[in-house]
């Protein structure tokens, strides 16, 4: 048996490999599942060898680390020498892992080491591991456990561990008086911390998610009461996907209302006196709610599934009627689901209901006691909100304009939009936001309205749910994401019920800058969506009925008992008729089969044989054997063999005859061409729900049919769902492998969703069935493109010409794949003839997409006037997205940002692509602009799909690649800023220390998934790749990866260069001076790199030559003075906020003058010193130079260029010059140079 000893050790490897586990979930792109855990049993193992040789504490703890440290720098060494492909990516990858290693062995080895040799420690360390495994799961995002595929998974996981470390905690103790008593006061004391700490992460949780959404276990719900905080946040979740007419789509979809007022806690539910409670919570089982019924409600069905939202919860729109809970499928990413009837309102109908106000009558649907109770308001509020609210409305004498003009007066007038309304200085944010602020987020508006509605007799309350976006429906199925969680307001109407009204004005605050559920479908909801459309046949009803109070009486039960079990009921009586039925029909069978008694035989034989319509030959035999049987004194064996064998064959025929009539009702009861013609007729009403359910049971009725596969596909595929568009398809084709429209819209589906190999596959067999589709032959083109194969598509396409005549988008297949392998005169020649053949046909749709396909080439042979003028032409045919993203790369080349950032806004305009996005925030980070390119990063590059990339020259992994190194670039000048910004105090250089820590391990993190990426890419390209230089394409496309994969890391990436220079500059002889520049760098040959720079087209290769200034500096600093000086003055001429980007100190002199009748609290020396400790060195031989002057309480800075021109002047109100104040004037001094004006 294992010792408590033994036993506790061999649970402790078990938890610290479950730790081990949770660093490759956050980090699963750059670090493999098995590494940690695996190195962790090694560790143990080592660990137990020093320890069995008696080895003290701390020199076990120095050997191991010692050894293990030495051991990686030897593997490091030997991959950095080996010049071998695989080599070098396990160089590159064991790079990225060894700290993580590093950091495990320290933990591993110190914990194990004093768990060996120090008791104490060993009984208390399950605290530690507790409080190690809390701190792993702090920032998994407020509760949204997004690490694990399903909730259930933490939940088991977070078990597992706690299960492990408690019994150990047990095993540690022999339990004597005195660790009883500290285990006495220590579980209620860490009870006590949880409940408080638990508390604190709810409200801030709260606060990420708008202020309105809380955590309840792993998931979200709504509060039942609201709070006005300071400051929210936005989350984009996806919370739920719903289901309902988009006719509805303007309605609010509302969780709960909050009818009672309190200024201490704001809104929050309370029932009214004569009111019906609210259902807030999902029944177990079918329930109708009644209420009074209203004028101009429309019964509308809704259906909810819950992805992040608590299973519980219950969302309708305004009066629900009847509740259906759904039990679905087995499912990771739904957590629960049901159906709602509600009564809502379509169209309001102000000249009917709009004049009288409520008086208290129940016919109105509002007693006089809820009267009271919507328009009670305590007295300090009232004193706050009633002088405004008759000031509004006093002139007004309708009901409803008198809402209607309150309800502008937040919408229409000074309030404005804002996450940050600010703390109020007195603790009132009510008053804070009516009097001062004037901005806040939805919950300050609706508490306003209500308030103000309340003060002026109009019974209102406060309410809470989503909106959906009318944009994102698809079958109208929406997508709700966690930032459309809203606060309005609904207002009673005599006669018409309850009515909802949002004050919240769109218009933002300064500053602000908030994309609300603008992108709110995504690849994550058509996955969702595709799921619930595949598996919603699966969804199970549960039949018990609840009423409105849901309490059942002894009759009632009994009534309900049978009404749940009514098909039971039904199955028995069925089966009982059943039985009887076949008894008296077989009986005569069995008399047949069974009867000794000749004579029975051969009556009950002719009892069965006249029931049916016979020949008259065999009429008259079985006659005569009844006249026998009835009349003759003897009846045979023979006489009843004969009876039966008559009856045989007539029933045999009867069964044949059966059978086809059988067979011929099958066949032609519903035709499935009256399917499909009644399923297009619903798509064509948009009544998808039909549509779907038609060829749904077409499919199940008809398995064999492959023309029900292919409507049901193409519903699909039209609907943008390509994954069940995609299987849909699949399992027709196998039906039928030569349906044509099968194979041409699973072609399209595999594209999009970028299985180009397979899509390759099915447009191929397509064009054996269909050669003539000359638009098909030029999608074969792009699809060789796509998958690396240029000289396959060419020579297809050539042929296709040669046999069909001249086509416009074949040509222009064939301009793109001669692009592709780098012969500029074949490919220029038929993107001319297709851009000619459009004009000619008068398409310019087509022939800008030509003029824009020829400008990549023109820029990619170098030849950038051309392509300008190229980008310009497509424009002038047609305006498109790419064409002003083309327009804005060649002014980016040349550092016209101003013009690039113009033509990139223009694109996003009509952009579906993130592409548009990506160079806007370029363009912010060329120019030094972080905090805009930040906020682009957080807010418009989140549920990006990667549909759109079929349709563009670069993979999957090629748009990850260029996302991770827009991340990277933003951190490490994030990095770069912090590390020389002059901090305000204590607290400011602790905040300034722990953001270059958060800005440099994020930089560390995107730049290693970012190299991880380009390997990626590498290998797409190498699986063609012949390995010779005549497979230019590929060759080079793959060198050109490895390159920025290993880039900074010496030798690794100057053989991957070279190799793609040799192959370049034979077919572009305008890119070798980038190249030898490139070289240069590599090798620190400042020769080599100036002659490079020398080659470089100054006009066209302006964000190049920035780079290649900076590392020249970098190399120049320690070997020459005056290239040191040229770069820094080039690079400085060309873009100062390279300065940034790089890191690079700007060496001026300082010149001070300083007024002495000021009051100043600085000296020279020390202001001297604060210019010289930022982005600015003091360097007596620099030819630039910074004055500084005050006067006046004013600071004067002006820097002057080599030649003695004032490049920047900036003047700072300074009321009192001191260290604190001079160091903000020269904060915002450098963030000023050092940035790019646009």
């Amino acid at each position: 048996m294992l010792s408590r000893y033994k036993l506790n050790f061999l649970l402790r490897i078990f938890s610290i490999t479950i730790l081990s586990v949770i660093p490759a979930l956050y980090l699963f792109e750059i670090l493999p599942a098995f590494v940690l855990p695996v190195w962790s049993v090694v560790l143990f193992f080592l660990c137990h060898q020093i320890q069995e040789r008696k080895v003290k504490l701390s020199a076990a703890i120095i050997l191991i680390c010692l050894s293990v440290s030495i051991f990686f720098a030897l593997i490091l060494f030997f991959l950095k020498n080996i010049s071998a492909e695989p080599f070098d990516i396990l160089y590159l990858r064991f790079g990225i892992i060894i700290p993580f290693l590093i950091l495990q062995t320290i933990f591993i080895s110190v914990a194990t080491f004093l768990f060996f040799k120090k008791e104490q420690y060993r009984r208390y360390e399950p605290i530690v591991f507790f409080i190690i495994f809390s701190i792993f799961f702090w920032g998994q995002g407020n509760f949204s456990m997004s690490v694990f595929e399903h909730p259930i998974y933490a939940v088991l996981f977070s078990l597992t561990f706690s299960l492990f470390e408690i019994i150990r905690l047990f095993l540690s103790f022999n339990f004597e008086k005195k660790q009883a008593g500290f285990f006495a006061l220590f579980l209620p004391f860490f009870a006590f911390v949880m409940f408080f700490v638990l508390k604190n992460y709810n409200e801030s949780a709260s606060i990420n998610h708008g202020g309105l959404l809380q955590p309840t276990l792993f998931r979200f719900d709504f509060s039942d009461y609201l709070k006005l905080q300071s400051e929210i946040k936005m989350s984009d979740d996806l919370v739920l996907v719903t289901h309902f007419d988009k006719n509805f789509s303007h309605n609010m979809l509302r969780r709960m209302y909050l009818s009672a007022w309190d200024p201490l806690k704001g809104f929050y539910e309370k029932k009214a006196p004569s009111e019906n409670t609210q259902i807030t919570y999902l029944p177990k089982g079918k329930k109708n709610i009644l209420h009074k019924v209203f004028s101009m409600r429309e019964k509308v069905e809704q259906e909810y599934f819950f992805v992040n939202l608590s299973p519980s919860s219950f969302i309708a729109m305004d009066y629900p009627t009847q509740i259906i809970p759904y039990e679905i499928w087995d499912s990771s990413k739904f957590n629960g689901g049901y159906k709602v009837s509600s009564d809502a309102i379509f169209d309001f109908a102000p000249d009917i209901y709009g004049d009288a106000f409520p008086s208290g009558n129940d016919e109105e649907g509002l007693s006089k006691e809820d009267l009271e109770f919507y328009t009670k308001i305590d007295d300090e509020s009232f004193k706050l909100v009633h002088q405004k609210a008759e000031e509004i409305t006093g002139d007004i004498p309708d009901y409803l304009d008198k809402i209607l003009a309150l309800q502008l007066y937040f919408t229409e007038g000074d309030f404005r939009y804002s996450l940050k309304p600010g703390k109020a200085p007195d603790g009132n944010q009510l008053k804070y936001f009516l009097t001062e602020a004037k901005k806040g987020y939805c919950t300050y508006f609706a508490f306003s309205y209500a308030l103000m509605l309340r003060s002026v007799g109009i019974p209102s309350r406060v309410a809470v749910g989503f909106f959906v976006q009318p944009d994102s429906e698809i079958m109208n199925y929406y997508p709700v994401r966690a930032n459309m969680a809203h606060a309005w307001v609904e207002v009673f109407f005599p006669f018409a019920g309850w009515i909802s009204f949002d004050p919240t004005t769109s218009q933002l605050a300064e500053g602000e800058n908030i994309n609300i559920g603008m992108n709110a479908g995504g690849e994550e909801f058509n996955s969702l969506l595709s799921e619930i459309l595949e598996k919603r046949d699966e969804i199970k009803i549960n039949e018990i009925t609840e009423d409105q109070n849901d309490t059942l009486t002894i009759g009632s039960y009994i009534k309900q008992f049978f009404k749940n079990n009514i098909s039971i009921f039904r199955l028995i009586v069925i089966l009982s008729l059943l039985v009887i039925f076949s008894i008296y029909k077989t009986t005569p069978y069995l008399i047949l089969k069974f009867s000794k008694n000749n004579r029975k035989i051969v009556l009950t034989a002719g009892k069965l044989f006249k029931k049916k319509k016979q020949n008259s030959e065999t009429v008259k035999q079985m006659d005569a054997l009844i006249q026998k049987a009835k009349f003759a004194p003897e009846c045979t064996k023979d006489d009843a063999k004969s009876a039966k064998d008559i009856l045989k064959k007539s029933t045999k025929k009867l069964i044949v005859l059966l059978a086809f009539s059988l067979m011929s009702c099958i066949l032609f009861a519903e035709n499935i061409d009256n399917i499909i013609f009644e399923a297009d007729k619903a798509v064509e009403a948009e009544n998808w729900e039909r549509a779907l359910a038609l060829l749904q049971d077409g499919i199940k009725r008809y398995p064999q049919n492959d023309k029900l596969f292919f409507k049901l596909g193409e519903i699909y595929h039209n609907k943008q769902l390509y994954k069940p568009a995609y299987k849909i398809l699949k399992k027709g084709l196998d039906i039928n492998p030569e349906n044509s429209s099968i194979l041409y819209y699973l072609s399209n589906c595999a594209s999009l969703l970028n299985k180009y190999e397979e899509a390759l596959d099915y447009i191929k067999r397509y064009l054996k069935l269909v050669p003539d589709d000359r638009f098909a032959a030029s999608n074969y083109g792009w699809l060789c493109f796509k998958c690396r194969r240029p000289a396959d598509g060419i020579d297809f396409l050539l042929s296709n010409i040669a046999r069909y005549g001249e086509n416009l988008s074949v040509y222009n297949s064939l301009g793109t794949l001669y692009n592709e392998v780098f012969d500029y005169k074949k490919s220029k020649e038929f993107y001319i003839k297709a851009i000619n053949e459009a004009k000619k046909l008068d398409r310019t749709y087509s022939a800008s997409i030509y003029y824009y396909n020829k400008a990549i080439l023109e820029s990619q042979f170098h030849q950038f006037d051309n392509a300008i003028e190229d980008a310009k032409a497509a424009l002038d045919m047609e305006e498109r997205s790419s064409s002003y993203m083309m327009i804005g790369e060649l002014e980016q080349r040349r550092n016209n940002f101003v013009q690039a950032l113009s033509a990139y806004v223009s694109a996003a305009a009509n952009d579906d692509t993130p592409l548009s996005v990506l160079s806007i925030i370029n363009v912010f980070l060329e120019t030094g602009h972080i905090e805009k390119a930040e906020h682009y990063i957080l807010n418009e590059l989140q549920n990006v799909s990667e549909e759109w990339i079929a349709n563009y020259g670069l993979s999957v992994n090629e748009f990850k690649s260029n996302l991770y190194e827009i991340k990277k670039e933003l951190y490490i000048r994030k990095y770069n800023f912090e590390k020389r910004r002059l901090t305000l105090g204590l607290l400011d250089w602790i905040k300034n220390l722990k953001d270059k820590i958060n800005y440099k391990l994020k930089y560390k993190y995107y730049d290693a998934v970012y190299r991880i990426y380009s390997i990626k890419v590498a290998s797409e390209y190498k699986k063609n790749d012949a390995g010779h230089i005549t497979d230019t394409t590929n060759t080079l496309y793959t060198n050109t990866s490895y390159y920025h994969a290993f880039k900074g890391k010496g030798n690794k990436s100057l053989k991957y260069l070279k190799k793609s220079e040799l192959i370049e500059t034979m077919f572009i002889p305008e890119s070798a001076g980038a190249y030898i520049a490139d070289r240069g760098v590599i090798e620190s040959d400042l020769k080599m790199l100036n002659e490079g720079i020398s080659k470089m087209n100054p006009e066209w290769e302006k964000t190049a030559l920035k780079e290649l200034y900076a590392e020249g500096i970098k190399i120049a600093k320690k070997s020459s003075q005056s290239f040191y000086y040229l770069y820094l003055e080039s690079l400085f001429d060309l873009n100062p906020a390279g300065f940034l980007e790089y890191d690079i100190e700007f060496p001026v002199k300082i010149n001070m003058e300083i007024d002495k009748t000021e009051k100043i609290k600085i000296s020279k020396k020390k202001m001297k010193k604060i210019i010289a400790s930022s982005r600015f060195k003091e360097d007596n031989n620099s030819k630039f130079s910074i004055h500084v002057k005050y006067h006046d309480k004013t600071l004067y800075f002006k820097l002057l260029d080599k030649n003695g021109y004032t490049s920047y002047s900036k003047n700072i109100q300074v009321d009192k010059l001191d260290k604190k104040n001079f160091k903000t004037a020269v904060n915002l001094l450098v963030k000023d140079i050092f940035t790019f004006k646009l």
